[in-house]
Order: structure tokens, then sequence, then C-alpha cells
């Protein structure tokens, strides 16, 4: 444990170091840009406006992965782990179980409900909460029930998880309650570890475990699967500070903690998680496997269910903002949960803020307008502010390779890396979507209209994309040439600014990944296929 609280002090103290720079770099630049210092060609206000702009994307994304790499570093250190001890359990906690279902196919809840009756813990009911509107698939649900003999419980409701979630959880009558998701097959020990915890720390509202994943067959699937370990991997950093979340499945909570669950929303999950903090109430991250869940056959169905986590998570901070910096005032919760909780709800808007930051580069690009940054090494800023990203990223890629396979979740492989990286550098330009639209409050699942998961126009979105992408290769293959331009002043070029001519590289890492969209969407649609579920059941 000393150990690693000396690792955990030594990261905090090389970001503490990074954050002062990055900071330095954002002062001295904005006194540059207005007073015109290091250009010899002066910057109108729109030239102010943008450089200020760009700065400041610059450097949002630069602590934004500073700060999540941080994370994972501590979360790889385990930090805040406590031990309990499953032999002194009293055996009288009662534990009410919930598996909310919706459309399923009866072979899945069967696998699930056999998990349970693997228990080593037998002081607990299980619950199924039906509100399939398909009457052939709850009537074998129903049968599968019978088999087991598990409660089941069917009400139509328009209310999605968490209506159902809250018309079941007053007929359950154990003092803990737990949530699975129907295709979550518990370990056999989880809920005796569950209940050992909750004894022994009464401090905890609620305890989340992570889930290994019993279907990773293909590049897709490993993908998947690591993204999943980071946010694990996040969890583990996130003990230390109280801000553990709720991630949907797999936990328990105390009863008076789990009711009512937020309705209405995209993530109902994380409005509860902040809700507990709001409370001062806190959660643990048990850093062991509670369930061994399925990972989606196809790029199409990961798209849809990240659209909406997405969605609602960065929705969260149009819905709470207001309160956060309310209770941060008050001093009713701390500074440094108050800084997570916006880092985790602009989480993907910060870890896509290059593709902003693009844009405006290139409208400075084509305007002629000098980048101006901090003085004296002039365009070299920019190569020291990619390089210490670069660094960055692969501490965060580190982290999470290290994690994955520690947490042996999974079969992960050395040679698996490439593939987590290009599939992601693929899919990320999908992500800006959902990010921006929580931002701007489309958050709400409105009953009869919204959907739980739905089917994104994925070829459409790519083929836009792909316009984009080729667009930036032809600045990539411009600004080169005007680089050459410069430095070699042939003769029928004209005299350019040198800030200008580091915009390629940037230009070349989003002219690739969004030139690529489309082909690549193409091939995961050829080669991964539904295997386990029913499509037409996967989108509800």
């Amino acid at each position: 444990m000393i150990r690693r609280t000396f690792w955990s002090i030594v990261n905090h103290f090389i970001g503490f170091i990074l954050y002062c720079f990055i900071s330095a770099y954002l002062v001295w630049s904005l006194i540059n840009i207005f007073l015109n210092i290091g250009t010899h060609i002066p910057l109108t206000v729109g030239g102010m406006i943008l450089n200020t702009l760009a700065l400041f994307v610059e450097v949002f994304g630069f602590v934004f992965a500073l700060y999540f790499a941080m994370q994972l570093i501590d979360g790889v250190l385990k930090v805040g782990e406590i031990s309990y001890e499953v032999e002194k359990i009293t055996g009288k906690t009662k534990v009410s179980v919930i598996i909310p279902i919706h459309n399923v196919q009866a072979s899945v809840l069967e696998e699930t409900i056999k998990g349970f009756n693997l228990q080593t813990y037998s002081n607990f009911d299980l619950w199924v909460a039906d509100d399939s509107p398909n009457e052939d698939l709850r009537l074998a649900c129903e049968k599968v029930c019978e088999k087991y003999a598990v409660k089941y419980y069917f009400e139509e409701n328009k209310r999605f998880k968490s209506g159902m979630l809250n018309i079941v959880i007053p007929k359950t009558e154990g003092s803990l309650v737990a949530f699975f998701d129907v295709d979550h097959i518990p370990t056999s020990e989880i809920l005796e570890k569950f209940v050992a915890i909750m004894e022994q720390y009464p401090e905890y509202s609620f305890i989340q475990a992570k889930f290994g994943f019993r279907n990773v067959e293909n590049r897709l699937h490993v993908w998947e699967a690591m993204g999943l370990m980071q946010a694990f991997c996040s969890e583990n950093a996130r003990r230390k500070i109280d801000t553990v979340l709720y991630n949907g499945t797999t936990a328990i909570f105390r009863r008076d903690d789990c009711f009512p669950i937020p309705e209405e929303k995209m993530t109902e999950d994380y409005d509860l998680s902040l809700n507990l903090i709001f409370k001062n109430k806190k959660g643990y991250f048990l850093d062991e496997i509670g369930s061994m869940s399925l990972v989606p056959d196809t790029m199409a169905h990961q798209i849809s269910q990240s659209f909406r986590w997405f969605t609602g998570q960065s929705g969260a901070m149009f819905d709470y903002a207001g309160r956060l910096v309310k209770l941060v005032l008050q001093r009713k919760i701390k500074l440094r949960q108050a800084i997570d909780i916006a880092f985790s709800s602009f989480l993907v808007v910060g870890a896509t803020s290059f593709y902003t930051l693009s844009v405006l580069y290139s409208i400075i690009y084509f305007a002629k307008i000098a980048l101006v940054r901090a003085w004296s090494l002039g365009h070299i800023w920019l190569i020291i502010i990619t390089l210490l990203t670069a660094i960055i990223y692969l501490a965060t890629i580190t982290a999470t390779t290290i994690y994955s396979m520690n947490s042996a979740s999974f079969p992960l492989k050395y040679w698996h890396i490439p593939f987590f990286l290009s599939f992601g550098s693929m899919i990320s330009p999908f992500y800006i979507i959902p990010a921006f639209k929580g931002l701007i409050g489309q958050n709400k699942l409105i009953p009869g209209k919204t959907k739980w998961n739905k089917k994104i126009p994925i070829f459409r979105i790519a083929s836009v994309f792909t316009v984009f992408g080729l667009f930036f290769l032809y600045l990539t293959v411009d600004s080169i040439f005007q680089q050459v331009c410069y430095y070699y002043t042939l003769g029928f070029c004209y005299y350019t600014d040198p800030y200008r001519n580091f915009f390629f590289l940037l230009f070349a890492l989003v002219g690739f990944t969004l030139t690529f969209c489309l082909p690549f969407m193409a091939i995961t649609k050829k080669y991964f296929k539904t295997k386990i579920y029913e499509d037409k059941h996967i989108y509800h």
C-alpha cells in the first residue's frame, strides 16, 4: 500500500508540473495574441478571436488527456482499495436481485438465472422485471422463470428501464438491492462479496463491480472490451475522491439509496450516481469480476449504445452544472469531486476536441492569419504541445493495456493494441455528435417518442465524414507545399508566415481518420455479424 501511495504521489507531481506548463503556455500565448508579439503580420480583431478560440481548444484537449492519463495510472495502482472478509458475514442480510428485461431471448435470460443458482450466498431472492411488448418473448421468459422458481413480474411500462425498476423495487423486501443486466452471468461469489463489504463498511451506499467478457472472439470485441476496461480502470482511481460511478449493472445498493431511480434520462445510472454524490454519499468500486457479459456483436449496435451513453453523460452538465457550482460554493461537496464530475461529463467532448481544433486551424489557414503563440520559440511550441500530447496518449494506452492484462477479463494479446488504436481512431468522429447533443440538452428519453437504443445512420454519417476527410487531406498536401515554399523560397511561391506551416501535422491526422470512416464501416459490416442476439431485438 505504501508503494502504491508513493507512485501515486509521483504521478500527481508529474501531472502538476504539466498543468503548470500548460497554464503558463495559455497565459503567455494570450498575452502575445493581444499584444501582437512574435509575428510580423499584425492580427486583426478576427485574427485575435480565432487565435484565442484555437488556443483554448488546444489547452482544453491537453488538460483532458492529461487528467485521464493520471486517473488511469492511479487506477492501475489501485488507490483506495479496501480489504474485506467474507468469512465474517452474518448471513442475515437479505438481498433482492432485479434483472430488468425488454424483448429478451429466453435463452439469454436462462443462462443468467443459472448463474444465480450457483451463488455461494443463499439469503437472496431473484426478480425478473419484464415490460416486453412482444408476447412470444414474454411468455418464453415467464416459462424460464417458472422453471427455476424465479419471481417474474410483468407490467406495461413506457418509462424505460428506470421506470420498470421503480415499479419493482418497492415490491422487494431485501435491505440490499442488486441490479444485473440480462446478459451478465454472475460469478458464483459476487453476492457474498457484496454483502461482506456492505456489512463491514456501512459508509458505502453502493458497490459497483467490474465485469468480464465471454464472447471476445474478434478484433471488434477486443476494442469494445478494452474501452470498458478503461472505464473500470478510472473507477479504481475515483475511489480515492469518492466519485465512484454506478454503471447500470453488476452493482448493489442500500435500499434507501437506490429509489427512486432518475427517469426519462438516457443514462439513469450516471444521474443516480451524481444525485448520491450531491448528497455526500459514496460508492465503492470492487475491482473484481462480478459477472461475465456480452459485448455487442456488430459495430452498428456498439455505436447505438455509445450514442445513448455519451449523449446522456455530456447532457448531465446541461442538467446539473448550476447545482454543481452551488454545492461547491456552499462547501457541500469538495472542489476535487466537482472537477471529477465535470471531467466525466465532458470526457468525450475533450477526447474529440482535436476535430474542433482542426476546423479552427483550417479557417486560420485559409484566411492567411498568423498563428500566434508563446513568444521566443514560435511555431516550435506547436511541436512541443503535439509531442507532449502524444506522450500522454501513450501513457493512457500503456495504463489501459496493463490494467486489461492484469484483470484477465478477456484474452488480450500485445498485438491487439494496434487494432484498438486503429478502431478507436476510425470510430471517434461518430462520438462528436452525441457529445454535443448532450451539451444542448438533448439527453431526455421521451415516452412514446424516444427509443432506448435506436439505429444510427452510420453510412450516411460516415459518408459526410469521408468528404471532410478528403478536404483535410487536400489541406495537408497544400500546407506541406507551403512549408517547402517558405523554406526554399521558390520563385513561384508567395511568402507565408511560418506559424501556419505546421498545420499539416493535425490536418494529416484528421484527414486520414475521417477519410477512412466509410471504408471502415463497410468492412466492419461485412465481417462482424450478429451471433447471439437476433438483430430485430437489439434496438427497442
